[in-house]
């Protein structure tokens, strides 16, 4: 498989550039014979694939290697935690063991699960198509508290603190006490919620083309964005903003405080996921082969990468460990999980697959060589010159000399 990187530049204006993920070189590439079902899940160690053929695949993140695989059906994207990965098999949920895919628990919630699950800080978060919120032990699998929401819950909850949030489709977001399951508040949007990032307060998109900042005390909206399409997936942040795509193909940046459009830019392919920041970029993926990066100062983009095919799910930045990071993890719709890291020798790129070698370094001058240089009439020193005056200083010993050229007879 073959990806190529494209690295833009900044014109010069003094400031310092900001620290770049580009260019990226691949370490390796996984064929996975057949498309995923889900985008991958990972824990330090590795990525974990539900395929299509009902197969779950347990990838190595330092070499590409696949370590397991289980016969083990999902019907939603799989979460994991502490040594554990949890799949649910209509209303069943089986807790793998992440080093050898052992079974260690089985809990039946006597209904199909309806969104992705969630593992967070040892809770496990399912939501079922019944309408009911479950909250799970991950360790084992005890069954600590659940409430009936009497909506459709399709999208993955959020775990912030000691609360949980609930985007609901019929365009309420719920607020719970993680720990006794206690109704906080709740707040109706005018459409449907997407995921939601708690932070001090609570970003979130939904389907009526806004953007929503709601106080995370009581979910009262502190502002709103207008959008021309519905918000696709989770925002993230920076120091100063939040950014988030919406399905009129743009990457908006609004100031977190205020609300107020700090910059936006349009998109090649429609976005399926929210943004990611790394190395002070936003990093957006699409209906497209193309992932592209934008600086999160001012939006210029920022590099490029292409892949062989449309990606499937957004990339997977890679954190930790030392020896991987930064880099990304990619999956492609036909089966390729790929692995895209920082090249450890001197900098080099390309246009061009595979680059060029690389220029041998430049001889080095040693201050013995510099001597003063005397200024000379080139009209008289150098009969074939156009009789300006030049600087030309006296050579090594060692060192050619340079002599006039031959006239012709």
């Amino acid at each position: 498989m073959i990806v190529s990187c494209a690295l833009l530049g900044r014109p010069v204006t003094g400031e310092v550039p900001a620290p770049s993920l580009f260019p990226l070189q691949e370490r390796w590439s996984t064929d996975l014979k057949q498309s995923a079902l889900f985008p991958p899940v990972y824990d330090n160690e590795q990525a974990y694939v539900a395929l299509r053929d009902g197969t779950l695949a347990a990838v190595s993140l330092v070499d590409g290697s696949i370590t397991w695989s289980a016969e083990r059906l999902t019907q939603v994207s799989p979460a994991v935690g502490d040594g554990l990965v949890v799949v649910a098999d209509e209303g069943i949920l089986l807790a793998l063991r992440t080093t050898d895919g052992a079974v260690m628990w089985r809990t039946n919630l006597s209904a199909a699960v309806s969104a992705p699950l969630v593992w967070n800080g040892g809770w496990l978060v399912a939501t079922l198509q019944n309408g009911n919120v479950v909250i799970l032990r991950g360790a084992d699998g005890l069954e600590l508290w659940r409430h009936s929401v009497l909506g459709q819950l399709d999208v993955r909850p959020s775990v912030g603190g000691r609360e949980l949030f609930l985007p609901v489709r019929d365009g309420r977001v719920l607020a719970f006490d993680l720990e006794t399951g206690e109704l906080l508040w709740e707040r109706l949007l005018g459409g449907s919620p997407q995921e939601i990032l708690p932070l001090d307060d609570l970003f979130v998109g939904a389907t009526d083309n806004y953007f929503y900042r709601l106080s995370r005390a009581d979910g009262k909206m502190r502002w709103r964005w207008r959008t021309g399409g519905d918000i696709v997936g989770r925002s993230v942040v920076d120091e100063r903003r939040v950014m988030f795509v919406s399905l009129d193909n743009i990457l908006w940046a609004l100031d977190r405080d205020s609300g107020v459009l700090q910059w936006r830019r349009p998109l090649v392919g429609r976005p399926t996921a929210g943004p990611q920041v790394v190395a002070e970029m936003a990093v957006v993926s699409g209906v497209s082969p193309i992932l592209r990066a934008f600086d999160t100062r001012d939006g210029r983009e920022a590099g490029a990468l292409t892949g062989p095919g449309e990606l499937f799910g957004p990339p997977h930045v890679l954190r930790t460990p030392a020896l991987l990071a930064p880099g990304l993890i990619v999956m492609t719709g036909d089966g390729y999980l790929v692995s895209l890291l920082q090249p450890t020798g001197p900098p080099q790129f390309s246009l061009d697959f595979p680059p060029p070698p690389l220029l041998p370094a430049p001889k080095r001058l040693e201050l013995d060589y510099v001597l003063p240089l005397p200024l000379i009439r080139t009209a008289e020193a150098l009969p074939w010159s156009i009789g300006s005056d030049v600087l030309i200083a006296p050579t090594h010993p060692d060192d050619a000399r340079v002599s006039a050229p031959s006239e012709s007879p």
